[in-house]
């Protein structure tokens, strides 16, 4: 017969037992949706959209099947929240805006500085794999225009807005002749082909013209 428990004698603890099944911590889930975006990304650059599978993204990001699907149902609102992201990226990487100087002079820093954004390789990949699927994901490319543009309008308003002689409506009428005009024919020939280094190189080219033609326009304060 076994000795009885003395009262003085402290109880073991009890076997470890596996967490409980749940929603991770806010932290945690942050941290595996970023695995996921990164893998993501890392699978479309290498493979491109069509080879690319729900599956292969959960193996690389090491996150379960039933959390990817969770997050994004379907591989196209997976490469739509790759395509935000990778903009958002972008201008969060962006060089800082020239804060100094002539509006004509500092104009011309965020547009070169807007252009060269755009021409890093992984932004460049992803505009041709949209342009590529534009025909059976248009949401998803006019998503992706509406970031980018939005985006590019928001940053060269935030040059406009330091001109006292400059109203609110015209400051945003200005911004988005300036994003049409010096951007947008950049990121069309980068999206179809266009030799990357060549645009590299008449980006601040193609901006100065762009400053002269708001000028001319009456677009810009004059001082």
């Amino acid at each position: 017969m076994a000795p009885a428990r003395s009262r003085t004698q402290p109880l073991k603890d009890p076997a470890p037992t596996q967490s409980r099944r749940g929603r991770p911590p806010i932290h945690e889930a942050g941290q595996a949706e970023e695995r996921v975006l990164e893998a993501a990304t890392a699978l479309f650059l290498e493979q491109g959209f069509g080879r690319t599978t729900l599956d292969q993204v959960a193996a690389r990001a090491q996150v379960g099947k039933s959390s990817l699907y969770g997050r994004h149902p379907d591989k196209e609102a997976l490469f739509g929240a790759v395509v935000h992201h990778s903009i958002l990226t972008m201008f969060a990487e962006m060089a800082a805006l020239p804060e100094h100087g002539e509006v004509a002079d500092r104009l011309l820093g965020v547009g070169v500085a807007l252009a060269e954004s755009m021409l890093v390789p992984r932004c460049v990949a992803l505009m041709r794999i949209t342009a590529a699927e534009a025909a059976t994901l248009p949401d998803l490319a006019r998503m992706a225009y509406r970031v980018s543009f939005e985006g590019a309008v928001k940053s060269v308003r935030a040059v406009l807005d330091r001109e006292p002689g400059l109203a609110s409506d015209d400051s945003e009428a200005a911004a988005v002749r300036f994003v049409e005009v010096a951007l947008q024919p950049i990121a069309f020939q980068a999206a179809f082909g266009g030799d990357v280094g060549t645009l590299r190189e008449r980006c601040p080219v193609d901006v100065a013209d762009a400053v002269l033609l708001l000028r001319a326009k009456g677009l810009l304060p004059t001082r």
